[in-house]
């Protein structure tokens, strides 16, 4: 484990409207080099203004540029986990099915007050409240590529919002209707950890983790005093994270077959874990914090990891093993079908349903779950269609709430429609 210092800083939106003026090549590409780093330094080096004002540094630039890209190429051939990764990969590892073409990118409850966040594929992200009158959107030039998105838990208006770059952490207010740029936003930016695909916030509101898979390492954002940790191991890029209801452990996921659950408790050792085939697709923690249900890319199955006094399994010299729970093979119910190869989970927080979205079949399945002490039964309940040919973008049950005793699930649908369904009628 390894502590850095938080590269965190305010974007600035005053580069556009500068007055243009006359620079020299030496002099452009130096800020260049400051302003966009080393390989856009090199580009500027050998465009045909540089070749015309100065032969000798573009020769060198345009060698320098042939080696980098050799180096890189025999990288990617020994070590493919390392590959710069474009937004194809991005929506293979996201819970968000068809995540390019999506009308609804990601959708995000607030744990502690009725407030939503919906991210859309134009890279907007607009705030919903029980005062419909008032709808804060939320818009930044780095904000592109939302794949992910939460709220800080007991602050009314914190919202990390994971993109193509880095992490954009807003604070809103309420009374505006748009954010023309991002002024308001701290910009979170860790080297070569991007494109961000995964966000979340401890159940206290201390760190926020972030993952990418672009990167091996999950880092540890302590906003408050402006420090960032990395956790570090060696193998394939991090995905996915959850972390557990009782803020015990940290759950990570891989674009390889290995995933890891990581213990605060312990000064964030890990137990490693790993599957058959593909990678972890999605996961979710039952709300005592003792299951994790988690599917895998490759598999029609719902598999199970149980928690117990702190260990998985009683032996720990037994080779770990997670144990499959339910049979999510395609069948057909009437006309419809149901079930195939799972895309997202999602639990809600009474532990009482489960619903669960697939990659090729448009039907969204809800089992009911019952918790008892050690024991878990997942027992099938109902399907949820959509209108026409729409299929489940992204799925999430709404957090806890005074005003509302029913669980609500929450369906941004293909179209870009939001559906809301108190399963407690079903």
């Amino acid at each position: 484990m390894k502590r850095d210092s938080t590269n965190i800083s305010f974007v600035d939106t005053w580069g556009n409207v500068l007055v243009p003026v006359n620079e020299g090549v030496l002099k452009r590409i130096i800020r260049t080099f400051f302003e966009s780093g080393f390989k856009d330094a090199l580009n500027e080096a050998r465009n045909n203004e540089a070749v015309a004002s100065n032969p000798i540094i573009c020769s060198v630039a345009e060698f320098a540029f042939r080696a980098m890209k050799f180096m890189q190429d025999w990288r990617n051939k020994i070590l493919p986990h390392m590959e710069e990764q474009g937004i194809a990969s991005v929506a293979s590892y996201s819970e968000t099915r068809g995540w390019i073409r999506a009308s609804v990118r990601c959708i995000a409850w607030h744990p502690n007050c009725f407030k939503i966040a919906v991210a859309s594929v134009d890279d907007l992200v607009r705030i919903y409240t029980d005062q419909p009158a008032v709808v804060p959107v939320l818009k930044g030039t780095t904000q592109k590529w939302i794949a992910c998105m939460a709220w800080r838990p007991f602050a009314a208006a914190e919202l990390a919002v994971g993109c193509q770059k880095g992490i954009c952490l807003w604070v809103i207010d309420n009374n505006m209707y748009i954010t023309r740029s991002q002024s308001q936003a701290v910009f979170l930016k860790y080297n070569n950890h991007y494109p961000i695909t995964s966000v979340q916030w401890s159940t206290d509101g201390n760190l926020l983790a972030s993952a990418s898979i672009g990167n091996t390492d999950i880092i540890l954002w302590h906003i408050d005093k402006m420090e960032s940790i990395a956790l570090k191991r060696v193998g394939p890029r991090c995905s996915l994270l959850k972390w557990s209801p009782d803020g015990s452990c940290l759950f990570s996921a891989t674009v390889g077959n290995v995933c890891r659950v990581w213990y605060t408790e312990r000064k964030w050792q890990p137990e490693r874990w790993t599957v058959s085939k593909g990678h972890i697709q999605s996961a979710c923690w039952s709300p005592c914090a003792d299951f994790l249900l988690f599917v895998t890319s490759e598999e029609s199955i719902l598999y199970r990891l149980q928690f117990v006094e702190e260990q998985l399994f009683k032996s720990e010299c037994e080779e770990k093993e997670a144990l499959p729970l339910v049979d999510l093979r395609k069948i057909v119910v009437g006309e419809r079908e149901l079930g195939g190869k799972p895309q997202a989970l999602a639990w809600d927080p009474k532990g009482l349903f489960l619903a669960i979205t697939f990659q090729d079949t448009d039907c969204i399945a809800i089992f009911s779950t019952t918790i008892q002490k050690y024991d878990l039964t997942v027992s099938p309940s109902s399907f949820l269609t959509g209108v026409g040919k729409e299929y489940p973008s992204y799925i999430c049950f709404q957090s806890e709430s005074r005003k509302s005793s029913n669980t609500v699930l929450t369906v941004g649908w293909s179209s870009g429609r939001i559906q809301f369904v108190p399963l407690m009628n079903l």
